[in-house]
């Protein structure tokens, strides 16, 4: 590649798969640079789109205060939804599936991580995942990717009813080279649903609008090369994801003052060199970014949950839940 800021792509550069090379003469930034879409179209032809990304301030505008209720099943009216899907790891447990959430918003129903067992949640706790606007990934470890495969296999034959929004797939740069492997493995038409799919690769930093008054943005998480956290923000809520991450500084501020922080809580006790939260790291990050509640899952343990709740208030003073599959939080 040519030694400079930008890099220009021919049709035949083999930095690309074949079905994910931008059109002849095409300029295309470094990676680092950019934010990628890569657009699906019926005919299942695909485009690589480059955009300039847009750095999002880490200190993120104060939201107004609002009251949370948590329940069995979404069912009333508020600015942010949250349901549980999976709560759990790659260890497989009858009470918990691998990570999975819907996170719902006036404009926008955006699914973060699809791990084992919660395609069918989805159904399980009465989600309208037909209607699902956005998915989001947060990296590319199993227990968070996958049911990919399986999630878009319900959308190619399980829709009950047709559909012509388009489904956007938010993940880190290096997402297409995961959709590139799974249509290789599973078929062309895997990913061409009677539907139009579009896949933007966000570096840290990045950001997209969610409808006309939502906005997703994302941070780098100290765990995978590519692995990120993300915040939804409304004019009246927001909430933040941890993904998989190691303690951060970066995230307490990227968290700042959030009405809700889903934190992966992985082991009892702080393990070096193993890129997770312990039980003192989530609640210190919770604390440091003064976020209103917490909810943790992605527990490498077994949870005796008042035991977990005392030993997270002993270093963050907000409300705490222990995370289980199908719960419910409104904001």
């Amino acid at each position: 590649a040519p030694q400079s800021s930008m890099i220009f792509a021919s049709r035949h550069s083999t930095r690309y798969p074949a079905e994910l090379r931008p059109a002849s003469g095409t300029e295309v930034p470094e990676p680092s640079m950019v934010s990628l879409i890569v657009a699906a179209s019926r005919s299942g032809q695909w485009s690589v789109i480059s955009g300039q990304s847009v750095l999002v301030n880490l200190m993120a505008l104060l939201t107004t205060d609002n009251r949370l209720r948590t329940t069995d099943h979404c069912e009333r009216a508020a600015t942010i939804k949250l349901t549980i899907l999976g709560s759990g790891t790659s260890v497989p447990d009858a009470d918990r599936n691998s990570a999975g959430y819907l996170v719902e918003c006036r404009d926008a129903k955006i699914m973060l991580d699809c791990g084992a067992g919660t395609v069918h949640a989805l159904a399980r706790y009465y989600v309208e995942w037909e209607k699902m606007t956005h998915l989001f990934i947060s990296h590319f470890h199993v227990d968070h990717v996958g049911e990919l495969a399986s999630l878009f296999q319900a959308f190619k034959y399980g829709m009950r009813g047709g559909r012509t929004s388009t489904l956007t797939v938010v993940g880190p740069l290096g997402l297409d080279r995961v959709i590139y492997g799974l249509r290789h493995a599973f078929g062309e038409k895997l990913f061409s649903p009677s539907f139009p799919v579009q896949f933007r690769l966000l570096p840290p930093g990045g950001y997209i609008e969610l409808g006309r008054s939502g906005r997703l943005s994302v941070a780098k998480t100290p765990h995978t090369e590519e692995s990120l956290a993300v915040r939804i923000d409304t004019p009246n809520a927001s909430l933040c994801y941890t993904g998989d991450t190691d303690y951060s500084e970066e995230l307490a501020v990227f968290f700042r003052n959030a009405d809700l922080l889903i934190s992966e809580c992985s082991f009892r006790e702080r393990r070096e060199g193993v890129p997770h939260l312990s039980i003192r790291d989530a609640a210190r990050i919770a604390s440091e970014a003064g976020v209103r509640r917490m909810v943790v899952t992605h527990f490498y343990f077994d949870v005796e949950e008042a035991a977990l709740e005392a030993e997270l208030q002993n270093d963050y003073s907000g409300e705490v839940l222990i995370g289980k599959d199908g719960m419910c939080i409104e904001i």
